[in-house]
């Protein structure tokens, strides 16, 4: 009987190990900052490009030139978290379009109430990104750190832990985006133009790489990748969202059509 009980909670030790490799394990390694990311982003402090049509544009200008930064930056990581949404609310309790937690809000002066006004999260979010590259001297290395905090990366080296390095590439990919419309004279908007979801992704590669693909094989069509969370019992996880625009529906049910065409599978019903 004893023998069975040990063997149960040696059982029970190793499936607890697992969990916590599974869980963390891949979350506290530490990786080498991305050469290509790196360079693209020192080269928006070392060349800074002008980018317009924005929402709250005014308002991202005025912050971005306060506290001297890019602003194609700047606009990078508000559309990475929030897609421009005021209103934006996670499940740990950010708010707003630079997603700001209301503990960082605090050291700024500002209550958590204020964060959702567009002008006031703002404000806070690039000030404090500014404090982030003030201390660490590295766009990459500070874009980690927005996300996990200082403990995320190490300039020594420099490293950054793997889920850090994620966002990273994650708000590269809305620069990329930004940056390419800049140049083709695309409006970002119009105000005329709606999202729907092809498909979601666990992966972050697998979703940039299938917006690659879709990007290369349908450029009339814009696409764009978003990460939302999604929450299970005992914990929260972000999922990819592959998303592509549309003004009628019409237009929605040839963009969907095309995609078939090109990938072989049907993602829209």
């Amino acid at each position: 009987m004893i023998r069975k009980r040990a063997k149960y909670l040696v059982f029970c030790w190793c499936c607890l190990v697992i969990w916590i490799w599974l869980c963390v394990g891949t979350a506290g390694a530490a990786v080498t900052p991305d050469p290509q990311v790196r360079a693209d982003l020192q080269a928006l402090f070392d060349n800074p490009v002008q980018v317009g049509g924005f929402p709250y544009q005014d308002l991202f200008e005025a912050a971005a030139e306060r506290y001297n930064l890019p602003l194609p930056f700047v606009l990078a990581v508000v559309r990475g978290e929030s897609f421009f949404d005021a209103k934006a609310k996670s499940s740990k309790g950010a708010l707003g379009l630079m997603q700001v937690m209301p503990a960082t809000a605090a050291d700024y002066g500002t209550k958590a109430a204020g964060l959702l006004d567009p002008a006031t999260n703002i404000d806070v979010g690039v000030h404090y990104l500014a404090d982030l590259y003030a201390r660490l001297k590295d766009p990459y290395l500070t874009l980690g750190a927005y996300y996990c905090g200082c403990g995320g990366v190490n300039t020594n080296g420099p490293t950054i832990r793997q889920d850090c390095d994620e966002y990273v590439r994650y708000i590269h990919t809305h620069l990329t985006t930004i940056l390419a419309r800049a140049a083709g004279g695309v409006p970002v908007t119009s105000g005329e133009e709606r999202y729907f979801t092809l498909t979601v992704f666990d992966n972050f590669l697998d979703g940039e790489n299938f917006l690659a693909y879709l990007s290369e094989k349908l450029p009339m069509v814009q696409f764009d990748i978003f990460r939302r969370e999604v929450e299970y019992d005992t914990h929260m996880r972000f999922q990819y969202q592959i998303l592509a625009t549309y003004r009628s529906e019409k237009e929605k049910k040839q963009v969907c059509e095309n995609v078939k065409d090109v990938t072989g599978f049907s993602f829209c019903r």
